[in-house]
């Protein structure tokens, strides 16, 4: 059931994100991504889950998988179609007159001009600010085409900065949209309402404590991104949540972007308003479900967290003695697991909040060659060292490295911006991370 709920998003990923980057058949790149996965499938059901892997079949077809997808993609060539279905008519003489007008010497000294499948690349030398350029080169584009391009101010291989009038494609909102937001919700609930846990000791259903706290972490992240998206004039689908038929029930939540962000600020307050209000919501949970946990022999134990045990000790102090642990409440079997899905959306890999500072962080090439590190280094210490994060390591696999596209790439962080980038990936790894000493027999 995990490799069918593996390939199932894993498909998802791939026919809404990988099949954009290049002209190489969606199926292909589906099926490379599904490497590892098929590999550890293969291995569990002729060894089962008690015998540890190899660490070569846990590395290889990683290394594999990540090398033939990256030779798919540039093998596919031509200009990837980032947003548009379909190749607009090129432009006319006259609107080329007209584009050259649109880049004041004394900001950005314009060299050449390139049309590519209806992508028009505009080369050159920037001279001033990037913001600056960015904003009075989008004026004065929009004041001579209108609006049928995006303008993208990124990089080149050489580093050096290049404007790219992308064709618009504006998204026709879904009329459905909310009909599937309430009915994931609807189902989310019912799962995490009845779902048990008898190897974590539990014998009936957590209840209503449980099923609407995780869903108030989860709601309380999508409003706070709402916000940041508003504060910057984006704009976003209707969420939908992703229900798990086991614990703990849901695996976290989408909503897809309409529109590309302005620049990297807009990552960082975006993903931060949202994280910060789930944060808030997750310690309220604990704190008052913790207070309401009894102590008791061989109970539950906060050391596989740094920042659970932070918490834990805070509430209790010095009676989490070594031989006691906690009875949890349901509330605050909702804490912990608000905890951990936070910890997963701050994986720095992708389009995930981690991803998203990352890439706001170091830029765009950068935030993807990270991002395999990153897979790297989770599927090993979900192999060694933390056990709750082996299904994460394996699903994160499958997850595209390529971040969310931002209009203004050259535009650098302020210190303030990126202060609260290195604070998220920080907190990705108190919550990752066990408490030191702590290192459980894997395997």
């Amino acid at each position: 059931m995990t490799l069918g709920v593996l390939a199932l998003t894993t498909f998802l990923l791939v026919w809404h994100h990988a099949r954009y980057l290049s002209r190489t058949p969606w199926w292909l790149l589906w099926l490379v991504l599904m490497l590892p996965g098929l590999v550890v499938g293969v291995w569990v059901w002729f060894h089962g889950e008690e015998q540890a892997m190899p660490a070569v079949l846990v590395v290889m077809p990683f290394l594999l998988s990540g090398l033939f997808y990256f030779l798919l993609v540039r093998q596919g060539g031509g200009v990837p179609r980032l947003l548009t279905e379909t190749l607009p008519v090129p432009l006319t003489p006259a609107e080329m007159t007209h584009l050259h007008q649109c880049f004041p010497w004394e900001l950005y000294a314009l060299q050449r001009i390139d049309q590519r499948e209806g992508v028009v690349v505009c080369a050159g030398r920037l001279r001033g600010n990037a913001a600056t350029a960015y904003r009075v080169v989008a004026q004065n584009i929009q004041a001579q085409l209108g609006q049928r391009f995006w303008l993208i101010l990124a990089p080149n291989a050489d580093q050096k900065p290049y404007f790219a009038l992308v064709p618009r494609r504006m998204p026709a909102p879904r009329p459905d949209g909310w009909v599937i937001g309430v009915t994931s919700l609807g189902l989310g609930l019912w799962i995490t309402r009845t779902v048990t846990a008898p190897y974590l000791g539990i014998a009936q259903p957590l209840g209503w404590g449980y099923g609407v706290g995780v869903l108030a972490i989860l709601l309380a992240r999508e409003v706070g991104q709402r916000w940041g998206l508003r504060s910057w004039g984006g704009k976003s689908g209707w969420p939908w949540l992703i229900p798990l038929p086991c614990w703990p029930g849901v695996l976290g939540t989408y909503s897809g972007i309409t529109e590309p962000l302005p620049d990297r600020r807009a990552l960082v307050d975006r993903t931060w308003l949202g994280v910060g209000l789930a944060l808030a919501v997750t310690l309220g949970l604990l704190l008052w479900g913790l207070g309401h946990s009894p102590l008791t022999p061989g109970g539950f134990l906060p050391h596989h967290s740094y920042l659970l045990w932070v918490v834990s000790r805070w509430v209790w102090g010095d009676a989490m003695t070594a031989g006691m642990g906690l009875h949890l409440h349901p509330v605050a079997w909702a804490g912990v697991v608000g905890l951990g899905l936070l910890g997963i959306q701050l994986t720095p890999v992708g389009r995930l909040d981690g991803g998203c500072l990352l890439h706001a962080l170091v830029g765009r090439r950068g935030a993807q060659r990270w991002g395999w590190v990153t897979k790297a280094l989770v599927l090993l210490l979900g192999w060694q060292v933390q056990p709750w994060l082996r299904g994460w390591g394996v699903l994160l696999l499958f997850i595209p490295t390529m971040p969310p596209l931002v209009l203004n790439e050259v535009t650098e962080l302020d210190s303030q911006r990126d202060g609260l980038g290195l604070l998220g990936l920080g907190l990705f790894l108190a919550i990752i991370l066990p408490v030191p000493g702590f290192l459980p027999r894997v395997g």
